[in-house]
């Protein structure tokens, strides 16, 4: 355990050394292609770093926040794009908004943030939720193996809020940053379109929308007009976001990747596109053709997306005992904060 945290340690060292670089030298190259040529160095170490680590943890968040996050944000940056462009008046301002899953909140200077209670009540019952389906493993072997990995995409949707929200606290701490939430309580979301557009991880949306969907839209007007321009740069985000999964779970498993992850966000675009269209053409379900209750499909967006992420995105995972492994990294650290604050 201990050589692993100097392994994470030495990663992220040398990835803060990289963004350095590209603060103080690529950043004063001329936007476009010069500039992303200094960067392409910095953006394939991202790509190999989490290569460097074992524990699920580490992988996850490194490979997540600089072989994704980071590169887009800096490929976007070479353009003159994103949220790291113009560049922040201070170092650490850019080495955060680069490597952390946040978003800076723009707020006219006569408005003033408000912290809302009830949404730290609620990320409170999240955390609950996640421990108690963690310690659900303990009993893994009195209960059905189908359950247990029911769990797992539950589990997996409030683990990942729940972190997201943890590495926000940093920014907000040191720096004073006003963040946007990453998290628009996306369980209930009551179309898929609201799911990924507006409510489940809004960083993945908005650099894939900066870099994928909103290059894409003026060349998918020139082929299939303005109406529906919409629908294969949606196809095509969902496939680069697909490729972004098979990168990640290579970096976990080690494997060569076996494009289910690729196939789970192709069809989940594929069925966004369709709820496009049914939008446009106004077909409506329970009154006149095609319009749901609000309860109704938020449960059917909710159980087609738990049932799709556990058989097709998740599978490469279950199948490679990723889930176990985690489990044994949570049991570690609850151990050895327990043996900290002396809880026996």
């Amino acid at each position: 355990m201990e050589e692993e945290l100097k392994s994470f340690v030495k990663v992220w060292v040398l990835a803060i050394t990289s963004l350095c670089y590209s603060y103080y030298i690529a950043a004063k190259i001329p936007k476009g292609f010069l500039r992303l040529l200094s960067l392409l160095p910095v953006i394939s170490l991202f790509l190999f770093l989490p290569m460097n680590l074992s524990s699920h943890s580490y992988i996850l968040a490194t490979s997540i926040f600089l072989s994704w996050y980071a590169n887009f944000k800096l490929l976007l940056f070479s353009f003159d794009h994103g949220p790291l462009s113009p560049p922040p008046p201070q170092l650490l301002h850019f080495i955060s908004i680069a490597s952390l899953p946040i978003k800076i909140k723009r707020y006219p200077p006569q408005d003033k943030p408000q912290t809302s209670f009830l949404g730290t009540i609620i990320l409170a019952i999240k955390v609950a939720i996640t421990i108690m389906l963690f310690e659900a493993y303990n009993y893994g072997k009195h209960l059905n193996t189908n359950i247990v990995l029911a769990l797992f995409p539950i589990q997996f949707f409030f683990e990942t809020e729940c972190l997201y929200a943890v590495f926000q606290i940093p920014p907000k701490f040191f720096f004073g940053f006003e963040l946007e939430p990453q998290f628009n309580e996306p369980l209930l979301a009551n179309s898929l379109q609201d799911f990924w557009g507006r409510r489940w991880n809004l960083m993945s949306s908005d650099v894939l929308r900066l870099l994928v969907y909103n290059p894409f839209r003026p060349i998918s007007k020139r082929i299939i007009g303005d109406r529906w321009k919409s629908l294969p740069a949606i196809l095509v985000t969902f496939f680069v976001s697909g490729l972004m999964h098979e990168l990640i779970y290579y970096h976990l498993t080690h494997l060569p990747p076996t494009w289910e992850a690729t196939c789970f966000f192709v069809m989940h675009g594929i069925c966004v596109d369709v709820e496009i269209v049914m939008k446009k053409k106004k077909v409506i379900l329970i009154g006149r053709k095609w319009q749901f209750l609000n309860v109704i499909s938020r449960l059917l967006v909710l159980g087609f997306l738990l049932v799709t992420a556990r058989w097709i995105l998740f599978a490469p995972l279950l199948r490679n005992g990723i889930y176990e492994k985690a489990y044994i990294e949570y049991s570690m650290a609850v151990n050895f904060a327990k043996g900290v604050l002396h809880l026996y």
